[in-house]
Formats: C-alpha cells, structure tokens, sequence
C-alpha cells in the first residue's frame, strides 16, 4: 500500500489560512461573537463517501489486459458561515485491492492496459471564502471550477482522483439572469495522484504551474436558452515531459455557447458553440484554431435522442490543433478516451445517442465516428453503453462499457466498468 501525502510550501500556505480563518479573526469579533464561531466550526456539514470501481481494459497495444480493483474514501468538511467567511476542506485516499494488475503510470507494470487511478492520499481541496460583498462570492485556494460543459474546464470528476485548481475565484450576480465567473490559476492538481509518476508519461509531473486567467459569463435572459461567453488565458509553465512542450500548451481561447429546449410535452434540444483558440506567451508555434459543436435532439416520453457534430479543428498543415488540456476529457470522444490529447490533424466527431429509463434505471448508447480534420484519415468509431440507477438514497451504481474500433489512428480497445458509490 502506498500512502504518501504531497509535502509542497503551497499546502503549508493553505494550512496556515485556514488555521488564520477559522481562528485568528481579530481579538474584537472574537470576544463578541465567540458563541457564533463556535457554532460555526462545530456546525458545519460533514461529507464522507466511498466509491468502488472496477475497471476491465482490452487495448491491442498492450500485450495484458488491464484488471483495476480501486477504492476512493473522501471525507470534507465545510463550516458554516462566521462574519462572512466559510472554510472548506476535503481529504481523498485511493487505495488499488487485489495487486498490480494494471498500469497506473507510476510503477513498472507497463505490460499491462493503463487505468490512470495511483494509489495516494491527497488534500483535494482547501479553501476558505469571502461572501461579505453584495451578489459577490470569493474563494481562494485548492477548489474545483467546472464551467458550463466542461469542455473547457473541469474537475475530471470520472477519475478517482479528481483535477482541483489552486487560485482564486470571484463569482457575481449583481447583474439580471447574469453569472460572472473569474478564476485566476497559479496550478492544476491533474488526475495522477499525489506522487509524480513514471517518467516519459503524462504523470511524470501532477502538477501544472501555470498563470492562468479565466472568464465565463453566463446569462439566461434570452428566452431560448442559456448564452455562454468565455476567455480562456492559459499560460503553463511547467508540463509533465518538457518545457517545449510546457509552452505549447499555452493558449488564448475565447468563445459563446448556446444551449437551450423548446417545447412542452415534446421539448426539442438544441446546441451551438464556436471557439478560435491560438498560441499565447511563450508558445513557440504561431497558430490558429476553431472549435465548433452542433447538437439537435428531441425529448418525449421519456425517450431523449439527440444527433450531434463536435470537431476541432488543425490548422493547416501545421501539426497543431484546437486542444483543451483542463477539460474533463472522458465526457466528450467516447468512454474510451483515445483522444485526451487532440491528434495534430484535428478531429471530427460525429455522434449520436439515446437515452431512456428502464425499471428505473437510466439506460443509453451512445455512436461515435471519428476523423481527421485536416486530410482524409478516418480514425474509427465506438459505441458506447451506460446504466445507472439510484438503489439507496446513499447508493448509486452505474455499469459502463466502450468499444472502440480502430482504423488510421491508435489500436483497438475495450473497457468496461463497474461502479458503486455510497454517499453519507
């Protein structure tokens, strides 16, 4: 068993505002709110869970299977309100039953398929707040930001070990059907654990250090739906494998999304995004992208079937393309996630899904197929399958199974989960 909490300044940083927040306000407010301080630290919401899964991999390029046994244990707590400040903090082990029977990027076990869940206990958030100003929230410190989708940014809540950001952010919502979000990102706590991993691998750093400022305005006034308006500055400092490549990851995106229904007993869906993304600071390449995704559905009884187009775009023949490197991957291109990083050629989705309730279960399928953006290549496609149904108000369990078919880019590959959360 490897237990390793990270030892890093910023924690010490983190633990040293909390210690000031909760306990060193001012001798005044002290003495005449001790009552109310005490209530709020005692008070406050205990959240604990534990989620189970087992996840099968079958990926031609690797000679084993992968078999992973793993278990997430999360205990947070949060306190209530005091002289307008709460104080949140959130604790994860993940622990790997029934040995190494799959590669998790960090031991030798390159043989087998990868499942990128490492053992490890980690402070996933760790944040005190400020609500004292009218219609405006402020949050600083290690925390999840997941905007709109997800697309852009997100938490990767599908991992066991989730993606938080260490920064500050100021929501607002002095203005009518209007929520402003700003984040400003000094690292990203990726999905590798709390140890850095194998070298030459995505987790041989989990951390981005990064200069990163980011805005999303959402409004919902329109009638129609909800319009989304984003800038996306990330400056990464520091990647996994190199500085090169540290660099190429800095980007400059700003885009609008609409997504809204129409109808009462028959609700037609629809989406429309559009992105252009290009190098930022000190980027080495000098490019320009777009992003853009097309959805229609329709929703009757009880029955949603939806038809969609996502693709982002390369530029020319530049080898470079529209990448999204804090989204939460596994949500978008398929459950098997073979393109968490965007082929320089681009990709071209074409998607389409069903999804009902069966016995009370929420059962769907979902269709991909997958090209290049730029030249002819016709990646593959996957079909995808989903159930999940609510057992126990504390009980949740989902079965998922994808398969991808490979044709000019990656190998064939299989997964298939089981999964039981248990919340309290």
């Amino acid at each position: 068993m490897k237990i390793a909490v990270e030892k890093r300044p910023k924690y010490k940083l983190l633990a040293a505002a909390i210690s000031t927040a909760v306990f060193g306000f001012s001798g005044h407010a002290l003495a005449e709110e001790q009552v109310t301080l005490k209530d709020a630290i005692t008070d406050g919401k205990l959240d604990f869970s534990v989620r189970y899964r087992f996840e099968n991999v079958d990926d031609d390029g690797r000679p084993e299977e992968a078999h992973a046994s793993t278990v997430r244990a999360r205990i947070g707590y949060t306190t209530k309100t005091f002289s307008d400040f709460q104080v949140g903090i959130e604790l994860d082990h993940v622990e790997a039953l029934g040995g190494d029977n799959y590669d998790d990027l960090h031991g030798d076990t390159t043989d087998h398929a990868v499942v990128a869940d490492p053992e490890g206990t980690e402070i996933n958030q760790a944040w005190i707040s400020y609500s004292g100003i009218d219609d405006t929230a402020i949050k600083v410190g290690r925390q999840r930001i997941n905007l709109d989708n997800q697309r852009f940014i997100g938490g990767v809540g599908w991992r066991q070990n989730e993606q938080t950001y260490d920064g500050v952010t100021v929501v607002n919502t002095s203005l009518e059907d209007t929520t402003i979000v700003y984040a400003h990102v000094s690292n990203v706590n990726r999905i590798f654990g709390p140890n850095s991993g194998r070298a030459g691998t995505p987790a041989a750093d989990v951390n981005l250090d990064a200069d990163a400022n980011i805005l999303n305005v959402n409004y919902k006034g329109l009638g129609i739906g909800t319009l989304s308006a984003y800038a996306y500055l990330l400056d990464v400092d520091d990647h996994p494998v190199n500085h090169t490549l540290s660099d190429a990851l800095s980007t400059k995106t700003f885009g609008a999304r609409l997504t809204g229904s129409q109808g009462e007993e028959t609700k037609f869906l629809y989406t429309a995004e559009f992105a252009r993304q290009s190098d930022y600071k000190n980027n080495p390449a000098s490019f320009d992208a777009n992003y853009y995704n097309l959805e229609g559905g329709v929703k009757f009884k009880g029955i949603t079937a939806k038809l969609g187009l996502e693709v982002l775009e390369a530029d020319d023949d530049k080898g470079i393309a529209f990448s999204t490197p804090l989204a939460t991957l596994h949500k978008f291109q398929g459950f098997a996630d073979k393109f968490l990083s965007t082929p320089g050629t681009g990709i071209e989705d074409t998607y389409a899904s069903v999804f009902t309730k069966i016995f009370g279960a929420k059962v769907g399928i979902i269709y991909h197929d997958f090209e290049a953006d730029e030249g002819s290549a016709d990646y593959g496609d996957e079909i995808d399958l989903v159930i999940a149904k609510q057992v126990h108000k504390n009980v949740h369990v989902l079965l998922k199974y994808a398969n991808y078919n490979a044709d000019d880019f990656g190998t064939d590959t299989q997964k298939a989960w089981l999964q039981v959360l248990m919340k309290f």
